[in-house]
């Protein structure tokens, strides 16, 4: 009999668990991205690549620091950690 994986003990955000997490707030991607005044591919491309504007939506909605949500591109600063797109 195989052995059971062990859980992570925090919180892993992929894009599925921040799509969630947005979701469980009353909200979708085309909707965040309406109610920042931004087009929704800026909110989108933030699931799978650098967008700085789409990042920082994301964490204040939900309310997650960058570096928790998108620890590969941002330091606990809030600063990133390389050149990003604005979009």
């Amino acid at each position: 009999m195989g052995s059971i994986p062990k859980l992570p003990k925090e919180q892993v955000w992929d894009r599925h668990a921040i799509k969630a997490a947005i979701t469980r707030k009353g909200k979708n991607l085309t909707q965040l991205a309406k109610f920042y005044d931004v087009a929704p591919q800026t909110v989108r491309n933030a699931l799978d690549k650098p967008s700085k504007i789409g990042e920082i939506i994301i964490s204040e909605f939900i309310g997650i620091p960058l570096h928790v949500l998108f620890p590969e591109r941002w330091t606990e600063n809030n600063l990133c950690t390389r050149q990003i797109s604005q979009n």
